[in-house]
């Protein structure tokens, strides 16, 4: 029997939920725990590799749709660095882009 374009769509598309959202990052972004929001949107301060950073000033939000919604940050951290943060809106999770 033949499958057809339908068919075969269908069945990947479960396998696409069960993977972790972990593996889809490409290994260019590392799990944070942000420990305030701003507003109950905005990162305020956040935890990577056991090191608190407190965000003195976001500089742009962005969303991107499709597959796997997220919604990025640009911060800029109270130690002078900048940084990308992104929250995985389906999972509710967060991540640093590096």
């Amino acid at each position: 029997m033949m499958l057809t374009w339908k068919r075969s769509m269908l069945t990947a598309t479960p396998l696409r939920r069960l993977t972790p959202a972990g593996r889809s990052l490409g290994g260019r972004a590392e799990p944070i725990d942000v420990c305030g929001q701003r507003y109950g949107y905005a990162p305020w301060r956040f935890r990577y590799r056991g090191d608190l950073y407190r965000v003195y000033r976001v500089e742009s939000v962005r969303d991107e749709g499709g597959l796997l919604p997220r919604r990025y940050f640009m911060v800029r951290c109270a130690d002078g660095t900048g940084r990308t943060l992104f929250q995985d809106l389906r999972a509710g999770t967060w991540h640093l882009e590096r």
